[in-house]
């Protein structure tokens, strides 16, 4: 109810809005860079493809000025009360230009407020890393609405390993992300956004954003396999012996042959905190949204507000559902490169998944982890799982160190676990847990205390 209803008072504001504002045509993006710093109008660009070289000049450059935490923009909506119509509009970005500030930097960047977005599509051209990272888009002001964008993202180092390299201290190569697009602002709205992705970061992903709504959008990536990997003769991972930042089962630090990898990071990623005023992160919902080959589906949790997932699916990432504290209704996703779910201790967690596939090519662990007291599970399944493979939900057990598939799993004391396994998949409950209620259809091993198993 509160989702429907924010959406119906920023459809009114909008309305109201567009009522007000001026409408003008442009055709260029100088245009779009003045009137983007204006408010209340109505900007139509003229459908084709524009080039970000034209515009942004030694000139442009020079004068533009960076936010409160060091980041450029190429183009700022600083404007309040407007709406851009890009129908028809490709914005180019020779990815050279994403070092011309020397900093971070964003592509588009939307600190106004009351700003509606629609119908445009920027695609990075060539393979040139961003300086020291950046977005593609960075949604900072309040009441905005971005509406059918799709961002077809390149241009970071490393590319090729996902996160085998390192993602933060002790990298085994300089890290220069580029991620797609960061919520920052409040009550915002992500409609029918597309996120295409060959470069290392998150697709969508909030950082301090509260009251956020993403609806049908879609996160893609690429996967690859370790073999893939090992088979280089050159490259990155061949200049460091093909070592890797997280152990293996054998407590080695080396990539390790047999998994998949996503060469991203996560589809739809909430973070703590953040933007320029560092505030807490909340209330998010992702309604019929779509992660694909991606490191993570949706990695999620509670931290200040409810947070829903309802109507979505994750397939080919390397986990699906990461989540604490999370409410998830009617979603789905695939064990194909990874677990479908890790639950962890915290906040309880309410999921509702269902399993539509288990072919998995490489080595997969387990169906799913959950850890942590009194969280509530179903999982269902789709289709004939019978040929493919068979593989455990653990209770009581941890994602391995950055959810890396070749690292080993983890175990801590978990209780009160209300399980309903509907897929015929086994379950383990291990030594550390006690007091779970698992409804099964398949399999079990407890060798924990006092859990009731009752076979369906």
């Amino acid at each position: 109810m509160k989702t429907i209803l924010r959406t119906l008072l920023v459809g009114l504001l909008f309305v109201s809005q567009a009522i007000n504002a001026k409408e003008i045509k442009i055709s260029s993006l100088s245009e779009l860079a003045k009137y983007a710093a204006e408010s209340d109008n109505t900007i139509i660009m003229e459908p084709g493809i524009y080039q970000m070289e034209d515009y942004l000049t030694a000139d442009v450059v020079r004068n533009t000025k960076p936010d409160a935490v060091r980041r450029y923009a190429m183009i700022k909506f600083s404007g309040n009360n407007n709406t851009f119509d890009f129908t028809g509009v490709t914005i180019e970005v020779n990815t050279i230009l994403l070092s011309v500030f020397k900093s971070r930097v964003s592509e588009f960047y939307v600190s106004g407020n009351n700003v509606h977005i629609k119908g445009l599509t920027v695609t990075d051209i060539g393979n040139h890393p961003t300086f020291s990272g950046g977005h593609s888009f960075t949604v900072a002001g309040d009441d905005v609405k971005i509406e059918k964008v799709t961002l077809n993202i390149n241009g970071s180092s490393p590319y090729g390993y996902g996160d085998l390299l390192g993602k933060g201290d002790a990298n085994l190569a300089p890290l220069k992300k580029h991620s797609g697009m960061c919520i920052e602002g409040l009550n915002n709205t992500i409609v029918d956004c597309v996120i295409y992705s060959k470069a290392f970061g998150h697709l969508f992903f909030v950082q301090g954003g509260r009251n956020v709504l993403f609806e049908n959008c879609y996160a893609e990536g690429v996967t690859r396999t370790t073999d893939e990997m090992l088979a280089e003769t050159s490259g990155l991972a061949y200049d460091v012996g093909f070592a890797a930042v997280y152990k293996n089962y054998n407590g080695k630090k080396v990539i390790t042959p047999g998994y998949t990898k996503s060469l991203n990071e996560c589809g739809f990623r909430m973070y703590g905190k953040g933007g320029v005023k560092g505030i807490r992160t909340g209330a998010v919902t992702a309604i019929n949204c779509k992660a694909k080959n991606t490191r993570i589906g949706f990695a999620f949790g509670k931290i200040t507000d409810d947070v829903l997932i309802k109507d979505s699916e994750a397939i080919g990432c390397e986990v699906g559902y990461y989540l604490t504290g999370v409410k998830v209704e009617n979603s789905r996703g695939d064990m194909v490169n990874g677990p479908l779910l890790y639950v962890t201790k915290g906040e309880v967690a309410d999921v509702e998944l269902t399993l539509i596939s288990n072919d998995s090519a490489t080595t997969v662990h387990a169906l799913a982890g959950i850890a942590g007291n009194d969280h509530k599970v179903i999982i269902k399944k789709e289709g004939d799982l019978t040929k493919g493979k068979m593989l455990p939900i653990k209770i009581g057990t941890t994602s391995p160190p950055a959810n890396n598939g070749f690292s080993p799993l983890g175990t801590t004391p978990t209780s009160g676990v209300n399980l309903t396994n509907l897929t015929g998949m086994p379950v383990e409950l291990n030594s550390v847990s006690s007091g779970c209620k698992i409804i099964t259809n398949g399999k079990v091993i407890d060798k924990g205390i006092n859990n009731e198993v009752v076979k369906n």
